[in-house]
């Protein structure tokens, strides 16, 4: 999760693994140099873990921030949940419904053209996961409820290839988002890796970038393999809402900054059953959509996930 434009997941699967630990930039700022926040944040290091990543792909993780970086925005969540208690805004498991705006974006030849049936079943998906309809009795049922507004579509071979680079993703992103903090916007294209999302606090510096980016390859039947059940989205939506991947802070006592979901040294690769890479209590939370298993693996969000996912949407985006 690293504290730029946006949130990425991109790796090799060479050999099953690559390390975390090389982190990129967090993006460029207004003159096109590195932020000098990246250059700080090598931290919360793994060096035997793969991320998540469509066939083929290339690159390393841009999304690991550094654990001071997580406190402060740990310590900003905190302090609004409490002054909104304060001034009685705040519901504890309220949920929500969330409007979708889909943004179905083609290349050359319309590459990357989805049907209507297609975006319902990647709602669907997303809905499923959110309901904990995959693994009833173990996975929260949020309340979150997801309504796909409209989709809209978009040919533009520029968009199209061009959204790992921030001044593509920009213009965008500004052309065509709809709504406020509120609406969940998802724009489909063409990147080296699955998807990328912004974070709830995020929102009220640069309103236009908010929304989640996924791979067009990784919604239910592309050719994503083992990525191809739409749990991209689910995974991405739930940095939207908030969450850190199970493995932020590594094998620490905070870990993710949620109670019920036991630390992991760093991010899964496939479905190891029993994995434990940490000699605190718990098996690794490898069914937990933010760890980086194989679609197939994934069926989970905790009690303690849905309670910072309310925690966010009353801090950063509720009525907003």
């Amino acid at each position: 999760m690293l504290e730029t434009h946006h949130h990425r997941r991109r790796a090799t699967l060479l050999a099953g693994a690559l390390a975390l630990g090389a982190l990129t930039v967090l993006g460029p700022t207004a003159d096109g140099s590195t932020s000098a926040v990246a250059q700080r944040s090598i931290e919360c290091v793994d060096t035997s873990s793969a991320a998540r990543a469509k066939p083929g792909a290339q690159g390393q993780e841009r999304n690991e921030i550094s654990q001071a970086e997580a406190e402060r925005m740990n310590r900003d969540l905190r302090e609004r949940v409490a002054a909104a208690k304060a001034e009685g805004r705040f519901q504890a498991a309220a949920g929500g419904t969330i409007p979708v705006v889909f943004h179905v974006v083609t290349g050359t030849g319309g590459v990357g053209a989805m049907t209507d049936a297609t975006v319902a079943q990647q709602v669907r998906v997303l809905n499923e996961g959110f309901a904990g309809a995959e693994a009833p009795g173990v996975a929260a049922d949020t309340g979150f409820t997801f309504v796909l507004q409209e989709t809209k579509r978009w040919s533009n071979n520029t968009w199209f290839t061009g959204t790992d680079k921030a001044r593509v993703e920009k213009q965008m992103k500004s052309a065509t988002r709809v709504g406020g903090a509120s609406t969940l916007n998802v724009w489909s294209v063409d990147i080296n890796g699955l998807g990328f999302a912004t974070f709830p606090s995020w929102y009220a510096r640069d309103p236009l970038l908010d929304g989640v980016v996924i791979d067009y390859s990784s919604v239910p039947g592309g050719s994503a393999v083992n990525f191809n059940l739409g749990k991209t989205l689910t995974h991405e939506v739930g940095h939207w809402m908030g969450l850190w991947h199970t493995f932020q802070g590594g094998c620490t006592a905070t870990n993710d900054e949620v109670a019920d979901t036991p630390a992991q040294s760093g991010s899964t690769s496939g479905c190891p059953e029993g994995r434990d890479s940490c000699s605190l209590p718990g098996l690794d939370p490898i069914h937990n959509y933010m760890d980086y298993s194989y679609d197939d693996c994934y069926n989970q969000f905790t009690p303690g996930q849905n309670t910072r996912m309310q925690d966010a949407w009353i801090a950063y985006r509720s009525g907003r």
